[in-house]
């Protein structure tokens, strides 16, 4: 993958081709998925380690390839001592909490069953609450978020020495990594240059667009890179991602209906599909008007009627933002990708896998017409006080499947 860079190194997988792990292999490794158990750890201490009996339950970590934070919460049980009717001696045990559960301490959550657990959050607490519900026992509620919710907090005005967005984003993101790196809360970072770096040959000559943070937070300024060149910009368990998107091609595994999946809801629609979509701007050195144009040719659907209905359509776009004819054809395919992958949705439930992450295509197996790859961008691990564990999908695609991976 041109352009990346790690802190430390991240290996890149390119090609579709084989999974990357199998249902099989994810059966065998979890005990048939029999025994649920979790491992959660605070400001670096493990939670079991607790000499209170403490017990953490109703766990629900929310995953996501979006611009939004991956947040995580969980309930606290055995935390509460009722005193004698009549009496002011009721209280929580937070004495014996309050190392582990003070606001900014790390937050990992491992999932899996018996003793095989997976990290699947990576983050810092956010919030905690102190809870009663009638005929229910008192607890804390704990919520994490990761490293983009600490990014959200800054805003100031800058002008960045970096000549591209994808350095000025490298930059930034190593900033933020300086800065949680110790404190546990992030594990690395990956960026991939984006097109408007000048090539080696080019020299230093200035570039025709000053960069340039507007009182703006560190977030605000990565994800208006990533909309401006079709990047993804998210954090896997710490892994701060900065990346072209839908660039990991790799399936991540194969799942069917006697192969993990307990629900699935999947199917496609031509709201809001055309057949080209074109964007204009013009270069502010020379006055040249760019241009951007493409055709949607992917298969919409087993017949021919659905192409035949948004034959002749089209949309033009319109952006002043735009200085060159590498951010044209950058913002092009951004827009012909958000308009693709309208066509199919997915919604997905599974028994709890800690392997399934977002920003990963999966094969979704339940029988033609349905069988598709599907890029996932939420998954939802939730372990509840009963001990079932789930895992919930939500993916996309931009075309009718013609074949197997």
């Amino acid at each position: 993958m041109v352009g990346l860079t790690d802190i430390p190194g991240l290996s890149a997988v390119s090609g579709a081709g084989s999974y990357e792990v199998t249902y099989d292999a994810m059966y065998k490794k979890y005990g048939g998925f029999d025994f649920p158990s979790v491992a959660i750890e605070l400001n670096g201490v493990e939670f079991s380690k607790n000499k209170n009996h403490m017990l953490v339950n109703d766990i629900r970590v929310e995953l996501t390839s979006g611009f939004e934070a991956s947040i995580a919460s969980f309930r606290i049980y055995n935390a509460y001592v009722i005193g004698e009717e009549g009496s002011d001696e009721s209280k929580y045990l937070f004495e014996n909490l309050k190392k582990q559960t003070i606001l900014g301490a790390s937050a990992n959550i491992s999932l899996g069953y018996g003793s095989e657990v997976k990290s699947v959050f990576k983050g810092f607490i956010a919030s905690v609450d102190f809870c009663f519900v009638e005929d229910e026992p008192p607890y804390i509620e704990v919520t994490a978020m990761d490293v983009k919710g600490i990014m959200m907090a800054s805003s100031y005005a800058t002008q960045v020495a970096a000549k591209s967005y994808g350095e000025a984003v490298r930059e930034l993101l190593k900033r933020v990594y300086d800065k949680t790196s110790t404190a546990n809360i992030t594990e690395k970072v990956t960026v991939t240059d984006t097109p408007d770096k000048k090539p080696a040959s080019a020299g230093d000559k200035a570039s025709a667009e000053t960069i340039e943070m507007v009182s703006e937070s560190d977030y605000e300024f990565v994800v208006k890179a990533a909309k401006k060149f079709n990047y993804e910009f998210f954090v896997d368990r710490g892994n701060l991602l900065f990346r072209k998107a839908r660039s990991e091609v790799r399936p991540l595994t194969s799942l069917s209906a006697n192969g993990g999946i307990i629900f699935y809801r999947l199917g496609y629609s031509l709201t809001g599909m055309v057949e080209r979509i074109e964007v204009r701007a013009i270069d502010p050195g020379t006055g040249k008007v760019l241009i951007a144009k493409d055709k949607y040719n992917e298969k919409l659907s087993t017949a021919s009627k659905a192409k035949a209905l948004i034959k002749g359509s089209s949309k033009v776009y319109i952006d002043p933002t735009m200085f060159s004819q590498a951010q044209a054809d950058a913002r092009l395919e951004s827009l012909m990708a958000q308009m693709s992958y309208r066509l199919g949705s997915l919604e997905c439930e599974c028994v709890g896998m800690p392997d399934l992450i977002p920003g990963r295509f999966m094969d979704i197996s339940v029988g033609s017409p349905g069988d598709n790859l599907f890029y996932i961008t939420n998954v939802v691990h939730e372990l509840n006080r009963n001990g079932t564990y789930r895992t919930k999908l939500t993916g996309s695609v931009d075309k009718v499947r013609a074949g197997k991976v």
